[in-house]
């Protein structure tokens, strides 16, 4: 680190005005709220000298009138060719740590990072002459990721422009555990610039490691570890920037590993080092999730068995019914509310005729187009009226008795296909169509009733997002083959049967 003299002050742009001046390099606007220096647009940048003095403004010379002129829909307070006023909303937010334990996304970005990330070692000479501020890191980064200069460019503007919302950045911070008087310190050893960009295609991820701490402005006086995370910007919620920035974040926080990443040689060593350190992560936290469960499983307060307790025990155990019960306690409060809710308010008329002309037509036109689909299947003994009625008798029902008025039932294609195979066995087996079909819905009531009663639907939490999907697949691949047969069906017999060929003979005899 050198030396902070006059001269070297001057050379990076500060000036002696007086104490509570904030000086600024020239073609540089002011920080934004994530401590990033905003890149002026090429139109805006001049010779003029920036310089935030007491509370006031001085741009080129003091006698320089400011003036008010309405421009894109908003004011603008400019002075001269020399630039304008804006205010800037700066707001800092709490990032929960990332959970390596439960989520799995973490862990797939590690291993992404591992075989598509770029690492760059930089060593102290080149670092302080060719990236002297943190702008120059994040375009060097950019020219070398392999983007198009088209993407360089809209990254440019969105990374550095203060008006732009989709750059943030990611840093830890140190509190007192027996203060909560909202007192903090930054860890400026490391920094992670997050942004989604519109015309990305796929993520990338860099992180660049200087060997000794540099200075690159405010709240990285140390920097050590720059990462650079840039998401498309029509990505999902779990691979967004600020979720894959939350992931390295996480990583970074621990002190131990960064000072191991410091002193590696290669990128590949680098690399190894995230990805083992996730692995031991993901244990580390299922040991501690472990050992507090354990923990709180154990306390139990000091008290004689007694034939009541152990029913209690043997009723926590079985869960026969609690899952209703805890239902029925959730729900009891907030019954009246819901439809006491639905008239009650200035505007509540109003929302709620809207709703209800939107839901009649979002109900009705399933109703319609899978009636006529069993219809055709049953061969007209159940069509669109008695869906629709069956539909609206089964609603008020879970309404009044499910105590989930906003929650409406629809029919769906599974129950479709499920209609057609009970028609297809009653015709097979010369079967009563409807005395199959009560038996087969007694049937499953009583199955839902058992499942209730033992609370099965805590299986529900091993299941993942991918059994939904294999399950819709399933129903997609039902209808298309349907679809693939009626019309094979109609070819052959409108297309291809021997009266078409008969004709088509005798037109050319």
């Amino acid at each position: 680190m050198k030396d902070l003299t006059k001269e070297t002050l001057e050379e990076m742009g500060c000036y002696e005005n007086n104490e509570n001046s904030l000086p600024l390099h020239r073609g540089w606007s002011s920080p934004n709220a994530m401590g990033i220096h905003a890149v002026k647009e090429s139109h805006l940048q001049s010779d003029s000298e920036v310089r935030l003095s007491n509370n006031e403004v001085t741009l080129g010379t003091s006698n320089t009138t400011p003036v008010w002129e309405f421009r894109d829909n908003e004011w603008r307070l400019t002075y001269g060719e020399c630039g304008e006023t804006s205010l800037i909303y700066a707001k800092y937010e709490k990032l929960p740590l990332q959970d390596f334990d439960v989520e799995v996304r973490p862990a797939v970005d590690v291993e992404q990072f591992f075989n598509q990330g770029h690492v760059f070692l930089l060593e102290d000479d080149v670092a302080e002459e060719t990236y002297p501020s943190s702008v120059d890191l994040v375009d060097m980064l950019l020219n070398k990721i392999g983007l198009s200069t088209t993407v360089v460019e809209e990254a440019k503007r969105i990374l550095f422009t203060h008006d732009a919302a989709s750059s943030r950045t990611i840093q830890a911070t140190y509190s007192p555990k027996d203060k909560m008087n909202g007192n903090f310190a930054y860890d400026e050893s490391w920094m992670c610039l997050v942004g989604d960009i519109p015309s990305l295609v796929q993520r990338h991820m860099a992180i660049v490691r200087f060997k000794h701490p540099m200075n690159m402005g405010t709240t990285c006086h140390d920097l050590q570890l720059f990462v650079l995370i840039l998401c498309p910007a029509k990505e999902k919620g779990t691979k967004n920037a600020l979720e894959t920035g939350r992931t390295f974040a996480t990583l970074l926080a621990d002190h131990h590993l960064r000072r191991q990443l410091v002193e590696v040689v290669t990128e590949q060593e680098f690399k190894q080092l995230l990805f083992n350190r996730t692995r031991e992560l993901i244990e580390e936290q299922h040991q501690s999730r472990s050992a507090v469960s354990i923990k709180l499983n154990s306390v139990v307060e000091p008290s004689p068995i007694t034939n009541t307790a152990m029913s209690n025990s043997i009723w926590k155990l079985c869960q026969f019914g609690q899952g209703i019960r805890e239902d029925l306690s959730r729900r009891l409060p907030h019954y009246v509310s819901d439809y006491v809710d639905g008239i009650i308010g200035v505007k509540t008329p109003q929302k709620v005729l809207s709703t209800t002309f939107f839901l009649y037509f979002a109900c009705l036109l399933p109703a319609i187009a899978f009636g006529v689909l069993n219809d055709h299947n049953t061969h007209g003994k159940i069509g669109v009226k008695k869906v629709i009625v069956g539909q609206t008798i089964g609603g008020l029902f879970f309404v009044i008795f499910g105590g989930q008025p906003l929650l409406i039932l629809l029919t769906t294609a599974p129950l479709a296909l499920y209609i057609k195979v009970i028609s297809s066995i009653c015709d097979d087996f010369q079967l009563d169509f409807y005395a199959m079909y009560g038996c087969v819905g007694l049937w499953c009531a009583f199955f839902l009733l058992l499942f209730s009663l033992f609370n099965v639907s805590r299986l529900m939490r091993w299941c993942t997002r991918s059994t939904e999907e294999i399950f819709g697949l399933f129903i997609s691949i039902a209808f298309c083959v349907d679809a693939f047969r009626d019309t094979a069906k109609h070819f052959q017999k409108n297309f291809n049967s021997p009266q078409c060929l008969g004709d088509v003979n005798m037109t050319k005899g």
